[in-house]
């Protein structure tokens, strides 16, 4: 998962759709998800069925390509940090009570990745803060 390529309108984007005021409503297409493809697992199809439309992908510098290599992009972060995103995403959309949360994608000061969750209180609403740290680009061969 690139850094860059994920920031953008992409970024505004899916913390728009988990914003306090739409997170009831995102909750519900993520259950509708769930029926219809069985549990959610993060890097499948999940994130493309809600953010369906290429142009909305658009990272920083205006490349759509994110969406077609979402796929190898997030199979690219450790299991480790795949299985976490995946029962902090899950746990919170499914509770009766869903937070808001707010995405947050960069690079890292090396060429690993890493996740910091951190729970906050922002104009009068608990958030799950979601910081995603990607391999630093500066340090690829």
């Amino acid at each position: 998962m690139a850094g860059f390529t994920y920031g953008g309108k992409f970024e505004k984007h899916i913390n728009e759709l988990y914003s306090p005021k739409n997170i009831h409503k995102t909750a519900k297409k993520f259950a509708e998800y769930e029926k219809k493809h069985g549990p959610y697992k993060f890097g499948q199809s999940y994130t493309k069925v809600l953010v369906p439309k290429t142009e909305h992908w658009q990272d920083e510098k205006g490349s759509t390509k994110g969406h077609s290599r979402w796929e190898k992009h997030s199979g690219d972060i450790p299991a480790k940090i795949r299985d976490k995103l995946t029962k902090v995403i899950r746990t919170n959309m499914r509770s009766k009570k869903p937070k808001p949360m707010v995405l947050k994608v960069g690079e890292n000061v090396d060429a690993s990745h890493d996740l910091h969750v951190k729970t906050f209180k922002h104009k009068g609403h608990d958030h799950i803060g979601l910081h995603m740290l990607c391999p630093n680009s500066s340090l690829k061969k």
